[in-house]
Parts: C-alpha cells; structure tokens; sequence
C-alpha cells in the first residue's frame, strides 16, 4: 500500500497523513477507506459526485503513506484535531463524510465532535456501531493483546482454531476466507495487529452521536450488503433504532463490492 502518484501529505504533530483530491463541485466531501485499502477506492466517485463534492480521500494511518508516530494510543482527540486541523488548512467550513467499514468508526467518531458543520453522514458497512466480540477479546485487556501478538506470529495455531470453530458453526465460512485473505503475509498480519491495537480508544458513543445528529438534522444514509458476513446488515441496528429520520439502502451484494455498487446507487440530491 505504498503513496500514489497523485497523493498530497498533511502533517500534524509529527504524524502524516496522506489523501487524495478530486473532483471539482461546491461541497466537500472527507472520505475514510477500509481495512487493508487506501485512498484509491474512493476514486469511483469522481465521476457521479465530482460535479457537487470536492473529495478528500484520505488514508488512514499505518496505511498508504500516513504515519502515525505518536507515543500513545490514538484517541478520539487526537484524531478529531488532526482533522480540524486539516479543515482549517483547506478554509473547508462544512462538510460531509463517507466511510466504508473500518472507516465507518472514523466517520463516526469524527461526526461525533464535528456534528454541527456536518451536512452528510454516509456509513457503508461501517464499523464501530456493533462491538465484534472477537475485537473485544483481542484488545481489551494486556493478557489479550498478549495472546493475540502471539497468534500473529503463529498462523497454524489461528488456522487450525479457526476451522475448528467453522466446522462447529460458530465462525461464518465467509469470515474465515476473509481473514485468511487478510493475514496471508507477515505485512498483512503485522497491519492488522497495529490497527485492531493503536485503533482500540476510538469508540464512537451512540447515544451522543445520535442525540447531535438529531439536533443539527444531519442527513445520515446507510448502505449495507444482503450477503455481507464480515459486517452484516443487522449492525448498524443500534444506532438506526436511535435515529428518528435516516436512509437506509440494502444491495445485493457481500463486502467487498460496496463501495463500486454504492457509487451506482448514490444520489448528489
């Protein structure tokens, strides 16, 4: 995942980010990426919104070219500054925001401190609204990042236990395929140990967020996959449930395919 030809850095108390500008319209759009992809994906959307969005596509950290060089946890704070930051060195007044499944949870924690400059809230198959238990075990305590730091570094045994819990029923086939996929090098297991650990302090608080949401009428649209194991469609249900008015588009498709069918779907209305 190495820094694309067109990409521009931002950097904020040592730490880089990279992104990502593209099209030309009055508004502007922040767009936050996925697990294991950059700021590319969202080169889709050039053509049906570049007309009304100026689009940021930025990376998250440890991928692209960003760089997270802090000597603590990234939090919500933290994070929420850089991007203030961010919009203060662009003049960018209001905006809206678009993230696609680990991006959802950046998406939110960012409308959760930003909610009365936000006009669009755009979750695709977004994280961070449903803890995944796996999540859980794996950061929440010293004993479980130890434990999960070792099976990193010992594929078989994570093999051999996730099979086992797929013949049993207890682990989706589509979730093991997928993670097999995501862990298949040392770069890739190493990416994955640094975001689920340095990630684990931004939690998005529903209650507040649904509550700014309501009393700045941001419009918030959802957009999950019918097939989709890795974030199914049922977790986005604790935040919908406190929402009094949202979109909600479902697609015909699994994971993977959302963002290039959600560009298809999206409206500039």
């Amino acid at each position: 995942m190495s820094e694309t030809a067109d990409s521009q850095q931002f950097t904020f108390h040592d730490s880089r980010i990279s992104y990502q500008q593209f099209g030309s319209g009055p508004a502007v759009l922040l767009a936050f990426h996925g697990f294991g992809q950059n700021s590319d994906i969202f080169r889709i959307l050039e053509e049906p919104l570049g007309g009304q969005f100026t689009i940021f596509a930025i990376d998250l950290f440890f991928h692209g070219d960003s760089h997270y060089l802090g000597t603590s946890l990234l939090t919500k704070e933290l994070w929420c500054e850089l991007i203030g930051q961010f919009l203060q060195t662009h003049s960018i007044s209001r905006f809206s925001l678009i993230g696609f499944s680990l991006g959802g949870r950046f998406a939110l924690v960012t409308a959760e401190a930003l909610a009365d400059r936000l006009d669009q809230l755009i979750l695709v198959a977004p994280d961070g609204i449903t803890l995944n238990h796996w999540y859980w075990l794996a950061t929440s305590s010293s004993s479980g990042r130890t434990l999960f730091r070792y099976v990193m570094r010992h594929l078989s045994m994570l093999s051999t236990f996730g099979h086992l819990l797929t013949q049993l029923g207890l682990l989706n086939k589509t979730v093991m395929r997928f993670a097999e996929i995501s862990l298949a090098t040392p770069e890739q297991r190493a990416l994955v140990y640094r975001s689920w650990t340095q990630f684990r302090l931004l939690r998005p608080a529903l209650n507040p967020i649904a509550h700014i949401l309501r009393e700045h009428s941001v419009r918030v649209r959802f957009f999950t996959g019918a097939f989709d194991r890795i974030v199914p469609g049922a977790y986005v249900l604790p935040l919908t449930n406190q929402l009094q008015q949202y979109e909600l588009t479902v697609l015909k498709t699994g994971h993977n395919r959302l963002v290039e069918l959600v560009s298809e779907k999206i409206s500039i209305s």
